[in-house]
């Protein structure tokens, strides 16, 4: 279910983006049709708050976290009377006590909640917060105290991912642009192999203008990497293979644009270009997919770690809706635009070329 939400986003975005000749202007229709999935995304990554489940809470203290405190969705259910002490007229406990449910999708579990008094004077049965708690240090897994009251009756929640948290909301920009940066390559190469069997010079404007595109995407994913490398590995940059396979990448199609500017001969240029095309496409594959796989690293996925990554994972936990749903909006949205900048190109390169020969 998880991978059929994300691939319909794919599968729209290509269906729609190759609907129409990269040589003719998108419909207007078209283009907000591209406007409104990236608002929405980006509307939707970025406003809905963060709330996990008890099972994060418990995890962030069992790991020996530096901050175990995770927002969390609950149903309020009721307050617990609490037995008063023999010695003195006071509850055992110093908090209100409350039993709540958490919003696990698979299998919700309910818990104890200590809560201070001047949230508790909040809470009422029957209603949907988000509470800032951890599990109770000396306590079982089933007993948790609130640190602060986040939200009362959010409409929409982001999934909790632990060690990401709120940085988790970078991943439905950056892993997108990492999408539509290989699949440019690929275009290239398509466009490559049609140059080279019709020495059309078109096909070398499309390709010439997808790699360049692929290029761009590349940069701006390894940005947005750098970013969340900052505030989750302490700095910008790190040489984790993921992002060493990414810095190769780049110098690899550099000399690709290198190599077009040193031949002055219009189809020669062609030809050789789209033979460099052709063969990057493997290493590249191997530098995007397998390198970083198979090595030990910082990045989610890596050798060294036993889950394939917040997006990958086949765990159950793993396949929240609305996170899919935001995926496969991105994955459409940035697809679509990535066509509708290579037909720009595309079209630009053609006027060029007919004013050169015309002159």
């Amino acid at each position: 279910m998880k991978f059929l939400i994300q691939f319909s986003g794919v599968a729209l975005g290509l269906l729609l983006s190759l609907y129409i000749p990269l040589e003719k202007p998108r419909p207007v229709w078209w283009k907000w049709l591209v406007v409104l999935m990236l608002t929405v995304t980006t509307i939707f990554a970025l406003a809905p708050r963060t709330a996990g489940t008890f099972a994060d809470a418990v995890l962030m203290r069992r790991v020996g976290a530096a901050n175990p405190v995770v927002p969390v969705k609950v149903l309020v259910n009721e307050a617990v009377k609490q037995e008063q002490s023999e010695v003195e007229a006071k509850p055992v406990a110093t908090m209100p006590l409350f039993t709540m449910t958490d919003f696990r999708e698979n299998d919700p579990v309910q818990a104890m909640v200590r809560v201070p008094q001047n949230i508790a004077s909040q809470l009422a049965s029957g209603q949907v917060v988000i509470l800032q708690m951890e599990r109770d240090s000396l306590g079982a897994d089933n007993m948790f105290t609130a640190k602060s009251l986040v939200a009362t009756s959010p409409w929409l929640t982001l999934p909790y991912i632990p060690q990401l948290e709120e940085r988790a909301r970078n991943l439905y920009f950056h892993v997108p642009m990492s999408w539509v940066a290989m699949l440019a390559y690929v275009v290239a190469m398509v466009f490559g192999f049609r140059y080279l069997k019709t020495r059309d010079i078109s096909y070398d404007i499309k390709s010439s203008a997808a790699a360049a595109l692929g290029t761009l995407f590349t940069i701006l994913a390894t940005v947005t990497g750098a970013i969340w490398a900052k505030f989750n590995w302490g700095e910008f940059w790190n040489w984790d293979p993921r992002q060493t396979s990414i810095f190769i990448l780049l110098l690899m199609y550099g000399a690709y644009f290198a190599l077009r500017q040193a031949i002055d001969n219009d189809e020669r240029c062609g030809r050789l270009s789209a033979v460099y095309v052709i063969f990057a496409v493997v290493p590249a594959v191997f530098l995007m997919f397998i390198m970083p796989r198979i090595l030990d690293g910082l990045h989610p996925g890596a050798g060294n770690d036993s889950n394939a990554g917040p997006l990958l994972s086949a765990n159950k936990d793993d396949l929240n809706i609305v996170k899919q749903v935001i995926f496969s909006l991105a994955f459409g949205g940035f697809t679509m635009l990535f066509f509708w900048m290579l037909s720009l190109q595309v079209r630009i390169k053609q006027i060029e070329l007919f004013r050169r020969n015309d002159g």
